[in-house]
C-alpha cells in the first residue's frame, strides 16, 4: 500500500484556514472588507481580550439573502466573481471566497444578517465549519458577526498567539488601514468596552486623519493629487516636522487595498530625498487607482501584494504625485517664495511698462499675450492666478501715481496757458518778464518715461533683524520671524553651486602649493580609484603616490578656510556607504558631503553683509527650505505666537 493519502475535509479546511487566518487582525480584516464589498457606511468592530475570546462585527450593508446563507460558509462560494476572465477585473475586497469558511473552521460563530429587499432576517451558529442552528429572526438591514474562542480547535495555533494588548494593536492597525482608505465610511472600533478608533466618514481623508492621529498630525499634512495616462494618486503626506525613524506610519493602497510593495516604497523614498532627514520617513497616506487589468492582487493569500504589468509607470507617478505635492506646499508655505514671487512682479511690471507693452490705461491684460510679447515666450507661472492679481495691482498702482502726476502737470498747463491770454498791455513789465521763465510742460505718455520705474527705491521684502549665538541669522518678513541655521542654508547654498559645476563640467579648482598626502586602506583606495572621474569633475586633482596613499595638487574652489584632508576622508566615508548604490545616488552623496563640509559652521562670526548676502543668495533658490540632507533652514516663529507669550493674546 501507498503512503499518499487524501486528507479529510476538516483537516484542509484548517490548513486553508491557516493561510487566511493567522491572528484575530486577520478575522477582522477579512470580514471588514466584506462589509465594504457589502456597500456599508457605517461598520462597527468590537473586541474582547485581543480578539481571542471576542469579536462582533456590525455593519449597515446590503445583508445577506436567506438562500445563500447555507453556500456562504463554504469554501470558494463567493459572489464576486463567476469565471476566470473576472480575475483580470476585479474591483473588490474579496473575490477568493474563503474568508467565512476559514474564521468558521477555527471558531465559533453567530450570523444575524438581513437583506434590504427581504423582511425578515436569519440567524445561524457556525460550529467547526457546520451550521448547527438556523432560524429567522427579525433584524435590521444589515448584518451582525460574532466570532468566539479563535483557534480553540487549532492548538498548535492558538499556542503562538501573543498577549491580549498585542493581538489588540495588530486589530488596531488594520482599522486603521481600512479607515485610511474608506473615509466615506464611519468606523467604530472598541476595545474591552472602551471606544478606540471613531471615524466620522464624511469623505475628507483629512478628517479621518484627525480622527485618528489627532490635530497635530492633521495640520502637518498636505495633499496629493496627481494625474498620469490612465493613473491617478490621491492622499496625503505629512511635512518633515512629524516625520518618523520607521515607515510604521506610511499606507499605501491600490484600488483602496493595502498592499506593501517595494516599487512604491523606493519612489516614495526618492521623491522625499533631501526634503526630509537622512534616515527619517514621512507620514503618509496614497491611494494608486490603476485599471485592475494592469495589477494582480492574487499573488499572497492576505493580498498584501500585487504584481504591476509595467513597475516603471507605477514608479514615476508615485515619485512625481509625492514630489509635486511637497513641492506645491514649499512654494505657497515658504517666506521665501513670497520674496520670490514679489522680485518676479516687480522686475516683469517693470519690463512690461519700460519696453512699451503695458498703456497707462490699462487696469488688467493678458498676462500671457504681454509676457510672450515682451519675451517670445510665456512666463512660467508656479502660481498664475497669484501672480496675475500682483502684476495687476503692481501696474494699477503705478498707472495710479502716474496719472496723478499727469494731471497735475496739465493743471499746470492749464494755468500757465490762461495766463497768456491776458493782455499783454495791463501786465507789468515784471509779469511779462516772469511769465516768459514760467516753463510749460508737456504731458508725457508711459513709453516715453521708463526711467520712472529705475529710479524707484527697490522694495523691502525681508529686515534683517540680527544673528543669535554665531549660529542663527534672525529676519522677519510680513507677520513672521524667521530663524535660518546659517549652516544649514549656507549648506544648501554650495550644494546648488557645486552641482550646477560638477554637471556643466567647468572645473574650479584651486592649486595647492603644497600637496596634500593621504593614507588610505586598500578598500578607500579601491573606493577613490573607482570614483576617480568624480572626484576630478567636483575640482579635486588626484594621482596615486605609491600603493595606499592618493596625492591632492588641487582641491575644489569654495572658499573659507576648509581643512581638505579631514573633507577627502568624509567623503570616501560617505562614498563606501553607497557603494552598491546606484551612480545618482553616490553622486548625491558625494556633492552633499561636499557642501556640508565647506559650509559655514555654527560659532563662525559672520559680518553683516556676510549674513544678509547669504539671505539674499538663499532665496534665489528653488529649493532653500532644506539642507542637502534634509533638515530644516529655517524656523518660523508668528508673531501671534510671540504675543500670546506675552499674554497679549
Amino acid at each position: 500500500m501507498g503512503d499518499i493519502v487524501l486528507l479529510d475535509e476538516q483537516t484542509i479546511n484548517k490548513i486553508a484556514a491557516g493561510e487566511v487566518v493567522d491572528r484575530p487582525a486577520s478575522i477582522v480584516k477579512e470580514l471588514v472588507e466584506n462589509s465594504i464589498d457589502a456597500k456599508a457606511t457605517s461598520i462597527s468592530i468590537e473586541i474582547r481580550k485581543g480578539g481571542v475570546s471576542y469579536i462582533k462585527i456590525v455593519d449597515n450593508g446590503t445583508g445577506f439573502k436567506a438562500d445563500d446563507i447555507d453556500l456562504a460558509f463554504e469554501r470558494h462560494a463567493t459572489s464576486k466573481i463567476r469565471k476566470e476572465e473576472d480575475l483580470s477585473r476585479i474591483t473588490s475586497m474579496g473575490f477568493r471566497g474563503e474568508a467565512l469558511a476559514s474564521v468558521a473552521a477555527i471558531s465559533k460563530i453567530t450570523l444575524t444578517t438581513k437583506n434590504i429587499n427581504e423582511d425578515i432576517g436569519t440567524k445561524v451558529r457556525v460550529e467547526a465549519g457546520n451550521i448547527v442552528e438556523k432560524q429567522e429572526v427579525p433584524a435590521v438591514d444589515g448584518t451582525q458577526i460574532e466570532i468566539r474562542d479563535v483557534f480553540y480547535n487549532v492548538p498548535a495555533r492558538f499556542k503562538f498567539l501573543k498577549k491580549d494588548y498585542t493581538e489588540a494593536g495588530y486589530i488596531e492597525d488594520v482599522v486603521t488601514r481600512i479607515a485610511l482608505s474608506n473615509p466615506y465610511i464611519s468606523f467604530r472600533y472598541i476595545n474591552n468596552g472602551k471606544t478606540i478608533i471613531q471615524t466620522s466618514g464624511t469623505g475628507n481623508l483629512r478628517d479621518t486623519i484627525y480622527d485618528i492621529f489627532g490635530k497635530e498630525i492633521y495640520n502637518a499634512v498636505v495633499p496629493i493629487e496627481y494625474e498620469m495616462d490612465d493613473m491617478r494618486v490621491t492622499g496625503m503626506i505629512g511635512l518633515p516636522s512629524i516625520s518618523r525613524s520607521t515607515r510604521m506610519h506610511q499606507y499605501t493602497f491600490i484600488n483602496t487595498r493595502y498592499v506593501k510593495d517595494k516599487t512604491i516604497s523606493t519612489a516614495i523614498d526618492k521623491a522625499c530625498e533631501q526634503k526630509f532627514a537622512i534616515n527619517k520617513h514621512p507620514f503618509i497616506v496614497c491611494d494608486l487607482k490603476v485599471n485592475p487589468a494592469y495589477i494582480d492582487v492574487n499573488v499572497h493569500p492576505a493580498k498584501l501584494e500585487v504584481k504591476f504589468s509595467d513597475e516603471s509607470k507605477v514608479f514615476d507617478i508615485i515619485y512625481h504625485a509625492v514630489r509635486s505635492a511637497l513641492e506645491k506646499n514649499n512654494k505657497e508655505t515658504s517666506p521665501f517664495s513670497i520674496v520670490k514671487e514679489e522680485q518676479k512682479v516687480e522686475q516683469i511690471s517693470k519690463d512690461l511698462i519700460n519696453n512699451g507693452v503695458i498703456q497707462k490705461e490699462e487696469k488688467k491684460f493678458d498676462f500671457e499675450a504681454a509676457t510672450k510679447k515682451l519675451y517670445n515666450k510665456p512666463i512660467e507661472q508656479s502660481n498664475s492666478n497669484s501672480l496675475i492679481e500682483s502684476l495687476n495691482e503692481k501696474i494699477g498702482d503705478i498707472n495710479a501715481e502716474v496719472l496723478e502726476e499727469n494731471k497735475k502737470e496739465n493743471e499746470v498747463v492749464d494755468n500757465v496757458e490762461k495766463q497768456d491770454n491776458i493782455s499783454q498791455d495791463t501786465q507789468s513789465e515784471e509779469q511779462q518778464v516772469e511769465l516768459e521763465e514760467k516753463p510749460k510742460f508737456e504731458t508725457e505718455t508711459y513709453e516715453e518715461k521708463p526711467e520712472m520705474l529705475q529710479d524707484e527705491k527697490e522694495p523691502i521684502l525681508y529686515k534683517y533683524i540680527g544673528n543669535v549665538f554665531d549660529t542663527y541669522i534672525i529676519i522677519q518678513i510680513e507677520d513672521k520671524m524667521y530663524i535660518i541655521d546659517q549652516h544649514a542654508a549656507h549648506e544648501r547654498l554650495l550644494y546648488e553651486q557645486i552641482k550646477e559645476a560638477y554637471y556643466s563640467k567647468d572645473r574650479q579648482t584651486q592649486l595647492l602649493l603644497i600637496p596634500i598626502l593621504v593614507k588610505l586602506s586598500t578598500k578607500e583606495m579601491d573606493i577613490v580609484l573607482n570614483n576617480k572621474e568624480m572626484f576630478e569633475k567636483s575640482g579635486f586633482m588626484i594621482e596615486e603616490f605609491g600603493d595606499d596613499t592618493i596625492k591632492i595638487s588641487g582641491v575644489p574652489n569654495i572658499g573659507y578656510d576648509i581643512d581638505y584632508k579631514s573633507m577627502f576622508r568624509d567623503i570616501i566615508e560617505e562614498m563606501m556607504g553607497a557603494s552598491k548604490t546606484e551612480k545618482s545616488e553616490k553622486e548625491f552623496r558625494f556633492l552633499a558631503t561636499l557642501a556640508c563640509k565647506a559650509a559655514v559652521k555654527g560659532n563662525m562670526k559672520l559680518d553683516t553683509k556676510e549674513q544678509i548676502s547669504l539671505i539674499d543668495q538663499m532665496v534665489k533658490l528653488d529649493n532653500p527650505f532644506t539642507c542637502p540632507h534634509g533638515r530644516p533652514t529655517a524656523y518660523p516663529i508668528s508673531k501671534y505666537e510671540i504675543e500670546r507669550r506675552f499674554l497679549r493674546k
